[in-house]
């Protein structure tokens, strides 16, 4: 018997006092050092490598990042492609988390308790399929010959034909697509974990729905909000297939007719043997990423103190 318990006999033991935690903890270790750790630390070393004749040499230099920095702007545009990117991923995850938010209230206090697993299941059930089918769904309905043109067409309303696909629109629609699903969930179970009490004493005290949902239910709910937002800017930010399938590769925009950072990343690993480069250039959208995660955490972690 250790000292602990000899002065507190009472104490009951747990499974972090038995000496084989760390070895229940070693195959998640394990899975994640091999799928996840080992790969980016790869993926980080290439970027500084070196290419002759035509050839990757293992290098330590910086010459990948001073050449992708010498024409960010100008030549190779892809500090406009990242701002791009920017653009898709935030004004994605903005529509993203208010879709999501407003489903996830109507499940949570629309839908009675014994049905809400049920309603839960069928928001989700997009995700059992292929993100890939879905884009081609997707481009089925919105191209220029698809469901939605033909439907106006057959009611006599061919001359308001919409022109969605290969713009940054087509790109945001599949993305929410794919988000919706995993943005419900987040936000369902922030829902949940508000006290009905608090609602209720709000009712009883003469705020109205909009009250209640204002003082309430949303300064609760925040932290699940600005986790929701953090995730799916992240997606956003590391999505191609959208861009390419849904945007054209160069979907026109607010800020014009440009691919987004990751379809770029793409195109230069399908057209060019200088993979040095092109993870030097993966490894500053993941920079880019982290930081976007880092000021997630650090808001939700705000909102989290101020509700507390």
């Amino acid at each position: 018997m250790s000292l602990t318990d000899t002065q507190n006999p009472k104490r009951l033991r747990t499974p972090n006092d038995s000496p084989l935690k760390v070895l229940f903890l070693a195959p998640l270790a394990i899975w994640l050092t091999l799928l996840f750790l080992l790969p980016l630390f790869f993926l980080l070393w290439i970027g500084f490598w070196r290419v002759e004749n035509f050839q990757a040499i293992p290098d330590v230099s910086f010459a990948n990042y001073a050449e992708i920095f010498s024409s960010f702007f100008s030549r190779s545009r892809y500090g406009l492609a990242l701002a791009q990117s920017l653009w898709v991923a935030v004004t994605t995850a903005c529509f993203a988390v208010i879709l999501s938010y407003l489903v996830a209230l109507s499940i949570a206090f629309a839908v009675p308790m014994r049905w809400q697993r049920l309603a839960l299941l069928l928001a989700i059930a997009p995700f059992w399929s292929s993100y890939v089918l879905r884009l081609y769904a997707w481009q089925t309905i919105l191209s220029r010959n698809g469901v939605i043109n033909s439907v106006l067409k057959q009611v006599g309303l061919s001359d308001y034909r919409i022109e969605i696909i290969y713009t940054q629109i087509a790109t945001r629609i599949g993305l929410i697509h794919y988000l919706a699903p995993i943005l419900i969930v987040i936000l369902y179970v922030s829902i949940l974990a508000i006290d009905r009490v608090l609602i209720e004493a709000a009712r009883e005290l003469g705020a109205t729905r909009w009250q209640a949902f204002t003082r309430v239910i949303l300064p609760l709910s925040r932290f699940g909000l600005m986790t929701a937002a953090s995730f799916a800017v992240i997606v956003g930010l590391g999505d191609a297939l959208s861009g390419n399938l849904l945007g054209g590769g160069t979907g026109a925009s607010i800020i014009g007719k440009l691919p987004t950072y990751a379809s770029m990343i793409m195109s230069d690993y399908s057209s060019s043997t200088n993979l040095p480069r092109t993870s030097a250039l993966a490894t500053i959208l993941i920079a880019v990423m982290v930081l976007a995660l880092g000021i997630g955490i650090f808001m939700a972690e705000r909102a989290r103190r101020r509700v507390s």
